[in-house]
């Protein structure tokens, strides 16, 4: 029994975990500027992995599947930053100095946030994209 209840713990604590920030649908925001990215505080020690996530608006179409059951396979072109390897939950906050990634800038690309949490790395993503536009 006790260990059918690790699961639901684990799910808690991802949870638990809530980017702040009220960026509207389709937001644009400015290369060179600073965006302070924002989550709810918790009074605890420990560190998080702050991530930023770019990816296709569009995927690249690559292929059927090879099995049959399958639907085609796309590529969105997905990369990961890591904007702080060991940010704090107490802290509650992380300015980003927004810099393209790639040279990806405008509609084709989307950015996300994200933070692995925890040993076994759970994830909390924030859920809206965004882009960024070149200077």
């Amino acid at each position: 029994m006790k260990l059918l209840a690790i699961p639901a713990l684990l799910a808690g604590a991802v949870q638990a975990f809530q980017f702040l920030n009220d960026i509207p649908v389709d937001g644009y925001y400015n290369e060179g500027s600073d965006f302070v990215i924002e989550w709810k505080p918790e009074d605890r020690g420990d560190t998080f992995r702050l991530e930023l996530y770019t990816f296709l608006t569009d995927p690249i179409y690559v292929g059927p599947s090879p099995n049959p059951w399958g639907g085609p396979i796309y590529d969105y072109n997905e990369t990961t930053t890591v904007l702080d390897a060991a940010a704090r939950y107490s802290d509650g906050n992380h300015t980003w100095h927004i810099d393209l990634i790639n040279g990806r800038s405008g509609a084709d690309w989307y950015y996300r946030f994200g933070a692995i949490l925890g040993t076994v790395g759970e994830v909390a993503d924030y859920a809206r994209a965004f882009h960024i536009q070149a200077s």
